[in-house]
């Protein structure tokens, strides 16, 4: 049985296998080729990145526990009450060891995001990058937004503090970056690629 070769260009629709024979693709699709390597990731970058993103997610959570409610037998407390900065800090600061878990982490999941990035395989698949990166960073950061607003106006009434506008302004800034690099990934780099491929198949099947 002959194998035949065949070329296929987005411009041309004159292409029919003969009957009988085998027909093999010089050319593979970059869309195509893009989904099948998103579904062959290693499982352990999915793992990281799920996980990269619930830290994330813990810190959003967690920072609003830092101006929302006063814990006066922590010993961090105790220490910064003997001094008059340490007492600006607990104003500011409601519950510092709240704080400290919270950078913690964020600083870990930003720093797994980062390590991710490093590999260019994972930064060139754009699909991958939409779904596995971008989509949760995104309802993360929405997910951080509404709950500080949630807890500025229901546990402290309205009050602005310097920490919650600095929440705010964190989760916010996160917030309009993700859906920018999403809408760029999504709209001009991963659509382009898939209305190419429906092209090639309309002259395949028309």
């Amino acid at each position: 049985m002959e194998t035949v070769h065949i070329h296929l260009d987005t411009r041309s629709c004159e292409v029919s296998p003969p009957d009988g024979e085998v027909v093999t693709y010089a050319h593979e699709d970059e869309y195509a080729k893009m989904l099948k390597d998103e579904a062959g990731t290693d499982l352990i970058f999915n793992v990281i990145a799920s996980a990269a993103n619930w830290a994330l997610l813990a810190g959003y959570l967690v920072v609003p526990g830092t101006f929302s409610s006063l814990q006066a037998s922590s010993q961090v407390e105790k220490t910064l009450h003997a001094s008059e900065a340490g007492r600006r800090i607990l104003h500011t600061i409601q519950n510092p060891p709240l704080l400290v878990i919270a950078c913690l982490f964020l600083i870990i999941g930003l720093g797994a995001l980062v390590w991710l990035l490093r590999f260019e395989k994972l930064r060139r698949n754009f699909s991958w990058l939409i779904n596995k990166i971008l989509v949760p960073l995104t309802l993360n950061a929405t997910a951080g937004l509404l709950t500080t607003l949630i807890s500025v106006y229901t546990s402290k009434g309205g009050d602005w503090s310097v920490m919650a506008i600095t929440t705010i302004a964190v989760t916010g800034t996160t917030l309009l970056v993700s859906v920018t690099f999403l809408a760029v990934y999504k709209f001009y780099k991963l659509d382009p690629l898939a209305r190419k491929d429906k092209g090639i198949g309309r002259c395949w099947y028309d």
